[in-house]
């Protein structure tokens, strides 16, 4: 689930499928201020745009329609399934985990936990014993930033970390050099291998 960096990313799906003995599948590109927020909010930078929160419909349209297919097509039958999600889809990744029971392990490399109310939301929601693992990372530059959204984004994540390991779900979370999310694969990679580990 990631905007604009298809080829790259497609690549190392590839890749990390034989790899790892995994169907890597890239979603198809989702509305990303809708499809991936889990509730509608106001923009977080002047010129930016509102955030919908059509995250449930969208969980409704891979569970139904996009997993489904690919499954069928595949011959595959009540598969274990993973997500990883980069920054909005990250944020998606944890909301999905813990609103249904699709995904059985979860990565998200710079969640966008400072989504408003989402950590709030996160905590009064029932135990997550049944998630296998999860895996955050964060870049340690992206909380150097004046937005005041951004700004909390390592004490989000610290407390989606604690909110998770909690509710029972072992939970592993990592510092990269660098900023938010760059660069992906690298990071994409940490995620799969971590995962397939914990």
């Amino acid at each position: 689930m990631l905007e604009g960096q298809s080829g790259e990313v497609g690549k190392w799906a590839e890749e990390a499928s034989a790899r790892f003995g995994l169907l890597v599948v890239l979603l198809p590109q989702a509305d990303w201020n809708n499809d991936l927020t889990p509730w509608p909010a106001g923009p977080i930078f002047k010129k930016g745009k509102s955030f919908g929160g059509g995250a449930k419909t969208y969980l409704q349209r891979l569970e139904t329609v996009i997993l489904s297919d690919i499954e069928a097509q595949m011959g595959l039958v009540n598969p274990e399934r993973w997500i990883i999600g980069v920054s909005l889809s990250g944020l998606f990744a944890v909301w999905a985990a813990a609103a249904s029971s699709l995904f059985t392990r979860i990565a998200a490399i710079s969640g966008s936990f400072w989504y408003e109310g989402f950590t709030e939301w996160l905590e009064e929601r029932p135990d997550m014993g049944g998630l296998k693992s999860a895996y955050l990372s964060l870049g340690n530059k992206e909380a150097d930033t004046k937005n005041p959204h951004l700004k909390s984004i390592a004490s989000q994540t610290e407390s989606v970390v604690r909110i998770l390991r909690e509710k029972g779900v072992p939970t592993l979370f990592e510092w990269n050099d660098g900023s938010h999310f760059a660069p992906v694969v690298p990071r994409l990679e940490k995620a799969l291998r971590a995962l397939s580990q914990i």
